[in-house]
């Protein structure tokens, strides 16, 4: 989710609500002897409401769970998801009344602190990882198919050596060097073979390490290459390198990728006992305020 200005109508929302819970705590509060608090009206209704926006909030996991249903526009969620949650933080103060409490209360603020920070983190690798994968990574695929591709650089490899080497584990036939051969693959295709079995196969299977790991010494492998080989064998090792290209971008777009969700492995479990936490706070209350 890119903060752009489809958020300004709902940070404004959002800021006017916060300023409106705030006027009418700071009203309420001179007509308590103790001071606000979480047992007065004001207190239980902003705490009420903040308890509906988290609900809310956690509702997003649900919904992802039943994609095709139609509740709403994703990014309608998520945008609500955002600044409704930050809304959350500022009723819940209010609600407290700016107070830590006593040990409960403080573990519920610890993990409203944690949700929060998390969730703010998660939307700030939102804004920076989609930006990486646009300049370092120009033939970005689909989350879903990156696997599937780099399963399939292996067999492109194979048959681009086979075309120009004419096999991948034996020798390839000795050819007139003059010119190639209408019977078999192009003449001085036997580089393009050996370089496969020594550096690019491992590399594309994942089952080896090397030079070739390393872009630029991938660079100078491939320029030596291209000087062993005949001219008209020049196309097999640009396809070699282009499959080599491709999946270290597919590689370099899993890495973010996987960064870009792992912070869902913080932020949704610790939301959930969260919204747990705070709705056994929420039963406990309401017995002692009836």
């Amino acid at each position: 989710m890119l903060i752009d200005r489809s958020h300004i109508p709902w940070g404004l929302a959002s800021a006017l609500a916060a300023g409106g819970a705030s006027w009418w705590y700071v009203a309420d509060a001179p007509r308590h002897l103790s001071g606000p608090s979480g047992s007065t009206l004001v207190g239980l209704t902003l705490g009420a409401a903040a308890l509906g926006i988290m609900l809310f909030c956690t509702a997003l996991s649900l919904k992802r769970k039943a994609p095709h249903r139609r509740l709403g526009r994703a990014s309608t969620w998520m945008r609500g998801h955002i600044w409704l949650g930050l809304l959350a933080c500022v009723l819940v103060a209010l609600h407290a009344a700016f107070r830590l409490g006593g040990p409960a209360t403080a573990l519920l603020w610890a993990l409203l602190a944690l949700v929060t920070l998390s969730g703010l983190f998660g939307l700030l690798l939102q804004q920076v990882i989609p930006r990486l994968l646009l300049h370092s990574v120009p033939g970005e695929t689909i989350a879903q198919q990156v696997e599937r591709r780099l399963r399939d650089l292996s067999g492109l490899a194979e048959q681009v050596v086979v075309r120009f080497a004419g096999s991948l584990d034996e020798p390839a036939p000795a050819w007139d060097a003059a010119a190639p051969s209408p019977a078999g693959p192009p003449a001085g295709g036997e580089p393009i073979r050996r370089f496969h079995l020594d550096h690019l196969r491992g590399y594309l299977s994942g089952q080896a390490e090397g030079e070739i790991d390393d872009p630029h010494r991938a660079e100078n492998l491939f320029h030596a290459l291209r000087t062993m080989t005949p001219e008209h064998a020049h196309a097999g090792v640009d396809e070699l390198e282009a499959i080599y290209c491709l999946r270290r971008d597919l590689l370099r777009q899993r890495r973010l990728m996987r960064v870009l969700f792992a912070w869902l492995l913080v932020h949704v479990p610790l939301s959930w006992l969260l919204l747990l936490l705070v709705l056994a706070h929420a039963v406990t209350a309401l017995r002692f305020w009836t």
